[in-house]
């Protein structure tokens, strides 16, 4: 509310908040000044100037940020939007993504202009009106505003920052439309995603990877065929060129964020079909693996959380596109190093990563190896780690593993809680049948 520290009366409202006594006190002082802001609302024959307008709007949002309703206001919220000053705009904004939802009709009287300030050529009025878009837009904003957001997402004259905020707004719009309609179509977006990709800023590209990765979970990677080179180059340039900014090093990692998002984003698509390709991907990863598989080591945890989130996401795209045998190794190799850190968010997501592993016969004798560790994490206190240890037993057990498993599992069966109780009796039904 930094815009709004010279309204005095504003900062008058706020010093008797914060002098009452207790509670009832507070709300007697709220109720009085909502009866007074209604009263000036509704006062047909005087007209309100735009600061005491805006004064008014600030006063109710810092009501409702207070824990009170705010039931009126909503149309001379929206009446500010169209303002010309940024002062008067900003509050319109702020006060309409905070105080209306997605379905209100008064959103209807601000539409106009939002588009006006979205094809203006003021960066900051395009700022406000994309984040209040990515915020607040329901199907019927996504069809009026579609158009001039992906006009200012492709401009060549608009700076980076508007470009990502345009990139993040346009999966807003995507979302909230019906899958079977499409406000962008594959054939015509393609091209324009695959430019968007090879971007020098870092920051747009992690919205451009966002909106695609959203894309592809919500249609399929169906179309947007020629992206997948483009997510493999600029994963190269962050692993092994390291081409990036110092600002967007992390605990001297090259964007970790960016990383995990394009690694998740290539699961969509199919197995690389150029052998290029596919040894480009391929030396990526077994970098990755070997960068981020020595974790443990790491005296910070904030690195740490980085770099596993990097090998955990490397390891889905080697299972997803079922890649060279090698780099299964070296994940499971890398997983049956975390069966033993402390952390037991680590060990959660490397035995339920070696259970999907165990079900390549080519990798499962190495995962038995690590049977001994996996036995031990049957006794965690953690019943959800417990759980994904049983799994993974019943994912990798056969008939010669099989009695030193039922032995192992025969001592604290009595101590677990009945549904796991009840999945044992089930998995060794299983087994028997």
């Amino acid at each position: 509310m930094a815009k709004a520290g010279t309204i005095r009366g504003l900062q008058v409202f706020i010093s008797d908040i914060r002098a009452c006594q207790n509670k009832e006190q507070e709300t007697r002082r709220v109720d009085k000044e909502l009866a007074k802001i209604r009263g000036k609302f509704g006062d047909e024959k005087k007209t309100l100037t735009a600061y005491d307008r805006k004064k008014y709007i600030w006063k109710l949002l810092y009501i409702y940020m207070l824990g009170y309703d705010v039931e009126f206001g909503h149309k001379q919220a929206c009446d500010l939007i169209p303002a010309q000053k940024y002062s008067e705009k900003q509050v319109g904004y702020m006060a309409c993504s905070l105080l209306i939802n997605e379905k209100d009709e008064f959103l209807r009287l601000a539409i106009n202009g939002i588009h006006n300030d979205l094809i203006s050529r003021n960066e900051a009025f395009q700022s406000l009106a994309l984040t209040f878009v990515a915020n607040i837009a329901g199907q019927e904003m996504a069809e009026a505003l579609t158009p001039d957001v992906l006009k200012l997402l492709t401009s060549g004259t608009a700076r980076p920052v508007v470009r990502k905020k345009a990139a993040l707004c346009l999966l807003r719009l995507m979302r909230k439309t019906p899958a079977d309609a499409q406000l962008v179509s594959a054939d015509s977006f393609s091209p324009i995603m695959a430019q968007l990709l090879e971007e020098r800023d870092l920051g747009l590209l992690l919205s451009c990877a966002t909106l695609l990765l959203g894309i592809c979970a919500r249609s399929g990677s169906a179309g947007y065929e020629q992206c997948q080179f483009k997510l493999v180059r600029l994963l190269e340039r962050l692993v092994a060129l390291r081409d990036i900014t110092p600002d967007y090093t992390y605990y001297g990692i090259a964007s970790p964020w960016l990383q995990a998002k394009v690694l998740r984003t290539l699961q969509y698509f199919p197995p690389p079909e150029g052998t290029a390709l596919q040894r480009q991907l391929h030396d990526v990863l077994q970098a990755i693996c070997t960068t981020c598989g020595d974790t443990a080591k790491s005296s910070t945890i904030n690195k740490s959380n980085a770099q596993h989130a990097i090998l955990f996401e490397a390891i889905s795209l080697i299972l997803a596109l079922d890649l060279n045998r090698d780099l299964l190794a070296t994940g499971v190799t890398n997983m049956g190093r975390f069966l033993s850190v402390k952390e037991p968010n680590i060990r959660y997501l490397a035995l339920e990563n070696l259970t999907r592993l165990a079900l390549v016969p080519e990798v499962l004798e190495s995962i038995r190896s690590h049977q001994s560790t996996i036995l031990a994490n049957l006794k965690d206190p953690d019943v959800s780690i417990r759980r994904r240890a049983l799994d993974l037993l019943f994912t990798m057990c056969d008939d010669g593993a099989a009695m030193e498993v039922v032995e192992e599992l025969v001592g604290p069966l009595m101590a677990w809680q009945i549904p796991l109780w009840a999945k044992v009796i089930q998995w060794r039904d299983t087994l028997a049948a």
